[in-house]
Parts: C-alpha cells; structure tokens; sequence
C-alpha cells in the first residue's frame, strides 16, 4: 500500500510530548503551481499513505501528509495510530471519509484544505475533542445538521465549497469563536452575510436560535429544485443534462460547434456571460417566478393603509389562504396572480411566438385581445382589471396598427407635465418589461433599445421609459455575471450604472429631481407607498425606489416582499416588480417554498411550459 518504503519515511519530529510523522512534500512555488493544476503526478508525490502505518501500532502524536496525492483514508488508520491529535492532509485528492474518522478521541486538529471531499460521514460529530477544522476549498454541498453539537470546537472553515446552507446548529454552539464561510452558494444565512466574516454569521446565525435551540421552521431550509424539461434544441448526441452542460461551457469557450441558431436564438456569445449555465438557470427562473408570487402575495394588501394591513394579517405567517375576501379581492382565487403578471405572461408568449426577438405590435395585438376575455384557459371569466393609461391608450382606434401613437397622442393630451402629475405615468407598464432584462441581456443597448420599445406600447411619458430601462439594465447585467453581487459596494456600482443608463432617457429638471430622489430612497417607509390618490400610489418612480431599496438591503427574498407588502398601496405592483429583482438576485432555488408551491395548479404549469420554452431558446441545458 502507498509508494513509499520503510525507509523512505522522514525523520520523526517532535511535537509537544509525542512527535509528529511528516509524509507531506515541501514544495517552492513552481512546483506547488504544478501540484495544484495536477500536472506533477509522477513527482515523488504519494498516491496512498504508507502500507508500513498499518503494520503495527504507533505513539504518534501528528500525522502530516499534505501536498500529495491521497485519494482516501484507510478506515483502520484509527486503531494504528490511536494517538493522533494533529490530522495536516491539505492538498490531496480525498473525496470521502471513512465512518472510522470517529475513532480518532484525541484529534484536537483537522486540516483537509484543498481536497475534493462532497460530504461527511454522519459520525464525523463524534470527535469530541476536535477544536479546530478546516474543510475549505472542497466541493461540499452540505454539512451534517448536528455539526454544532462538536464539543469542543472552537474554529471551523468551510469557505470555497458549495454550501447551499450553514446547519443552524453552529447558532447553538457554545464553544465556536470563529467560523468563515466565504465563497459558497449559501441561502442560509445569505451568502453576502457569510462574505462579511465570521462574527456577522455567527451573529446571524444565533439569532435563528432563540434561546439556542433551532426552530423547527428553520432547522431544515427547503430549497425549490425547477422541472427542466429541455426540447430539441441540442444535438442529438446529448442525452443527459450532465452533457448538456457540458455542451454548453464548450459552446461558450469556442470548444465546439454551436447549436443552431434556430433553436436557440436567445443564446448568449462566448463569454456573454460569467455565471455558470446552472447559475444563469437559476437567476432566470428567479426573475419569472419571483414576479409571479410577487404578484399574487401582493393582492393581499391592494389599496389597503398599513394600519389596514396590520389589522388584516400576521407579518410572520403570511400566506396565501390568510387573502381576505373583499370587494377588491373576490376577483382572485387564493395564489392567482393579477393582470400585472399576465402581462408580463404575454410578453413572454411574443417572444416566444417570434423567436426572441421584440415585436410591440404583435405585443399590441396579444394585450388588446388579453383585455376582452383574460386567459380563458387559467380559467378568466371576466374582463381583466387594467389601469387606467392602459384602458385609455387602448380606446384609440388605431392602437393596434401604432400603439406607438396611441400612447403618445394620450400622453400629450395632457398640456402640463410636471413631475406632481401622475396621470399617465404609472406602473401598469413595468412588471411586462421586467422580462426584457432576459433577451440579449449581453448587450445593455439592445436591452434597453427592447424596454422602451414595449414600454411605449402604452406609455409615453419619460419618467415611465426611464424606470423600464433602469429595472431591465439592473437585471441584465445581474445575469452578466461581472458583479460580484454579494457585496454592497459591487451591488452599488451595477445599480450607478443602470441608473446612469435611465437617466439618459430624462431631460426635465422636476422629472431629474425626482428620480434622483426615489433612486436614493433606502427603506420602504420613505417611498411613502400608501397615498390617499390612487395616481400617487402607482406612481412609477415608487415601483423603482421599492426594487432598489429591496436590493440593497440584506433580506432575504420572503422578509423583504413581506415587509413591502404590509405597507399597503399598490402592493401587488410593487411586489411583482421587486420581486423579479430579488428573484434574479437570490434565484429560483431560494424562493418562498410554500408561496411556490402554493400557486394554482394552471397558473404553474403554465408559467413552468413557458420558462422551459424560454431556457430553450436561451440554449440552456
């Protein structure tokens, strides 16, 4: 066993009483290079720990092996060297570890930097005396739930790997003083609070745990996991979604020959983005379904004063069976999204319908038919409830052959357009071109080119123009992946380059004035959702500074929706609009499990036959 002799083993050094075997390799930096990108395989590195270690038992105090191959740990490496309380085998090529780790009562530290390990055996939280670990630069995805229930440790490392969670138990920890999760895929706590450092999660995580037992609504996040079911839009050859995504990395490297065009026209150039096609996946569908329940959480609160929300429902538990049945409500099932979805539905259907590419008249056509019988097939019996821009700009008899034209002749209908006047300016226009952030999103001009284009099929005015272009940028280049999004100042520079690219579109002192302002608003209550008139509420300038704050804040997606929602107003707008933000933000896995499951059955799958089509057309495995 191993490619070392009895006689190659080094010189034994001394480590406090016992001393310590050195098996690792020492290395300059020319070789320690080499070693991480695989190339000096044949360098004197061990591929197997000694065979002579399990030829008797041994007093060694610390085992040292790091910087060589080892693909495993012998499970009865324990009963040879019982003594062991120093564990160094960083840079190896372990993928596992025996159930035996547990045997090792004396191990106080375990080194396991830069190996390939994706989980832990369930015995790993009997170490009892084990006080500090590191598990960095791995490719573990999860971490034993009882990890927390570690006796003694003191220092835990598991930044650059996959974790999708920290195990609430860490929260309960009476022993832990530092704990670094930079660098993983966490929903819980955030991963922008994990990349603060180890007191702001460890901070985060014990306030999970009140009175430091877990909560069983926290103990197990649940995350959702999308049905992708791809059409023909990939070679032949490809039958799994492993291979798939292998296509696709080649595909976006110039490894290999593209997809056809035809069938995916949405499909980004080499290097159009940075995220992984997982990533990107996971971002899109964040941005469609978190509109979706965005909306359909949002009717909750409709027109109501926060004193009228409070008095309604729990902030805590809201759900949607909590929807209460009044004059304005009865027009939608529990979890049925309202027109503002079902415009963005439309949208999504035209460029479907016409192969990426952004046709207001078409859009035109689909919405005028939408406001005389619904979506007959989500079971609307009645006309759709629009607002009043759209009703107006759609009365003129030759909207359908320039909505264009329509929509300007409205808006100049009215002589005086300072910014107090709201009449044709409100949001009926943003939740639809939310989606136009998903087309082309690798070139911000044709973005925003798309966005004014759909915008102006029903409204003219700037302010409305320069919102439609500010959200789509903000999405757009959140799917371009060059900004590290978890971190504030990052964030801050994307959303300073979207507003730059609005604010082109806005040459009117007043209307200048109140776009920086609502742009600089950083909480909710300051945008003032709730207003006596209605054109105040649905002011669109409030459904931007309502996207905006919810980013740049450190919620998660259900607190943040929640918080916007029990403010009242025109909440479902709002919601929708923010909640395609932090949809693209936080993507589709970390939604609201119970308000994702709990659409209506035609409404998902709906909405899951149309966000398949688009990935397809994305070429998206």
């Amino acid at each position: 066993m191993g490619n070392v002799t009895t006689s190659d083993l080094p010189t034994e050094k001394q480590q406090g009483v016992r001393t310590l075997l050195d098996l690792s390799r020492k290395l300059n930096y020319h070789q320690y290079v080499k070693h991480v990108n695989n190339e000096d395989l044949n360098a004197g590195s061990l591929t197997a720990l000694p065979w002579t270690l399990l030829s008797s038992v041994s007093l060694h105090g610390g085992l040292d092996a790091s910087f060589n191959s080892v693909p495993e740990i012998p499970k009865d490496l324990p009963l040879h060297l019982p003594h062991l309380t120093y564990i160094n085998l960083q840079y190896n090529c372990l993928t596992t570890l025996p159930d035996s780790i547990s045997l090792f009562f004396h191990l106080r530290t375990l080194l396991l930097s830069h190996n390939q390990l994706q989980t832990l055996p369930a015995s790993f939280i009997h170490l009892s005396k084990l006080q500090k670990l590191d598990l960095s630069h791995n490719c573990l995805t999860e971490l034993p739930q009882d990890i927390g229930n570690l006796q003694a440790l003191q220092r835990l490392n598991v930044s650059n790997n996959k974790l999708q969670n920290l195990p609430l138990s860490l929260g309960t920890s009476q022993t832990l003083q530092l704990l670094l999760a930079v660098s993983n895929k966490c929903c819980m706590p955030p991963q922008q609070v994990c990349n603060q450092g180890s007191d702001v999660t460890l901070n985060y995580l014990r306030t999970q745990v009140p009175n430091g037992v877990p909560s069983s609504e926290h103990a197990t996040p649940k995350f959702n996991t999308f049905k992708r079911k791809r059409g023909h839009v990939l070679h032949a050859s490809v039958q799994n979604p492993h291979c798939a995504r292998s296509l696709y990395a080649q595909e976006q490297t110039h490894t290999t020959n593209t997809t056809s065009r035809n069938r995916t026209p949405l499909r980004p150039p080499p290097h159009g983005t940075k995220l992984h096609a997982d990533t990107l996946m996971d971002r899109v569908l964040g941005l469609l379904y978190g509109a979706a329940i965005g909306d359909a959480i949002g009717i909750a609160t409709e027109l109501m004063t926060p004193d009228e929300c409070r008095f309604h429902y729990n902030a805590e538990t809201l759900s949607y069976s909590d929807i209460i049945r009044d004059k304005h409500r009865v027009r939608w099932r529990p979890g049925d999204w309202t027109t503002d979805f079902d415009q963005t539905l439309l949208l999504l259907e035209s460029l479907l319908k016409w192969g990426g590419v952004v046709d207001e008249l078409d859009f035109a056509q689909q919405l005028e038919m939408y406001c005389r019988v619904g979506f007959p097939e989500l079971g609307d019996t009645e006309e759709p409830l629009v607002g009043n821009t759209i009703q107006r700009v759609l009365s003129d008899p030759r909207y359908l052959q320039d909505p264009h034209g329509a929509a300007s002749r409205l808006c100049h209908k009215v002589e005086d357009q300072d910014d107090v006047l709201f009449e044709y300016c409100d949001n009926s226009c943003l939740t639809r071109t939310v989606v136009l952030g998903v087309p082309q999103f690798h070139d911000l001009k044709e973005v925003s080119a798309n966005a004014i284009r759909i915008c102006r099929a029903t409204h003219h005015d700037p302010r409305c123009l320069a919102t439609a272009v500010v959200l789509t940028a903000t999405i757009a280049l959140m799917l371009q992946g060059s900004y590290d999004i978890t971190k504030d100042e990052s964030m801050e520079e994307l959303l300073q380059v979207s507003m730059a690219t609005g604010r082109q579109h806005l040459s009117r002192p007043a209307h200048l004035k109140a776009f920086e302002h609502y742009c600089g608003l950083r909480d909710y209550k300051s945008i003032e959702v709730w207003a006596p008139h209605q054109n105040q509420m649905t002011f669109c300038f409030k459904t931007l500074a309502a996207g905006l704050v919810a980013l740049r804040s450190k919620q998660d997606f259900r607190s943040a929706i929640t918080e916007l929602v029990m403010l009242g107003g025109d909440s479902n707008t709002h919601a929708s609009v923010t909640g395609a933000l932090l949809g693209a933000y936080w993507g589709y896995r970390a939604l609201p499990h119970d308000w994702l499951n709990d659409l209506p059955e035609p409404q998902a799958s709906l909405l899951n036959t149309k966000a398949n089509a688009l990935l397809d057309m994305m070429g998206i495995p």
